[in-house]
């Protein structure tokens, strides 16, 4: 059975509808560009050939696209290229310790890793609280001031309020910095670790520290063995 094109009439035309199983593409390639080009020549009237001005301008516009086409797959060679190199990259991170801006903490084998944060202004009181992957807290503590610019770093022993020792993964760490006037302070976090893994996905490459954080490849700072 033929399926034919539907029509809807309106107050200027009528107006055609595609069928919805006909068949073809909407976009055309080079080799259907020429096709039509070549056509238009074989089967243009004798008497009135198409002038030198047109020509040279389908001519123009056929280059125009081969050139475009050309660019676009250089293009992706090249990413596919910085890509491998990135992956490379993040292999030759096994087995070094990272260090990472972010606020993940992460615990291994009851072993609490390396964290440090700093803050712009003198604070009148600091406190940190570390909580799990639920954001439930499981530890809590006051720091003393320091100046502006200040490396504070985080000494938690792995252990909950109870006094009993946290599961190893991965944690995170939240600064509450007061001003003398009242105003919270910002914090630049950072963490270190050892890299224990490489994951490459579609979405990126992401690192894993100490086998329990996920961080990202972008988010590195510094590398030490």
């Amino acid at each position: 059975m033929t399926s034919t094109a539907s029509t809807t009439s309106t107050s200027t035309g009528t107006t055609l509808t595609q069928p919805a199983n006909a068949v073809g593409k909407k976009d055309l390639s080079q080799t259907d560009f020429m096709t039509l080009f070549v056509t238009q020549l074989q089967y243009q009237d004798p008497m009135k050939p198409m002038d030198s001005y047109e020509m040279a301008s389908q001519l123009a516009q056929f280059s125009n696209m081969d050139a475009t086409t050309k660019m676009s797959d250089n293009m992706q060679k090249l990413l596919d290229f910085q890509t491998s190199q990135n992956n490379l990259q993040a292999l030759s991170l096994l087995g070094n310790n990272v260090q990472m801006t972010g606020d993940g903490i992460a615990v291994s084998g009851g072993t609490v890793s390396p964290t440090d944060f700093t803050l712009a202004d003198a604070p009148a009181s600091v406190q940190v609280t570390v909580s799990d992957a639920s954001n439930t807290p499981v530890w809590s503590t006051n720091l003393p001031p320091q100046g502006a610019g200040a490396n504070y770093t985080v000494n938690w022993d792995g252990k909950n309020a109870a006094g009993t020792q946290v599961a190893d993964g991965a944690y995170t760490y939240q600064v509450k910095a007061m001003s003398t006037n009242g105003a919270e302070l910002p914090v630049t976090y950072h963490s270190t670790g050892k890299v224990t893994g490489v994951n490459f996905a579609s979405t990126g490459t992401t690192l894993t520290v100490d086998n329990a954080s996920q961080v990202k490849l972008s988010d590195v700072i510094k590398v030490s063995h």
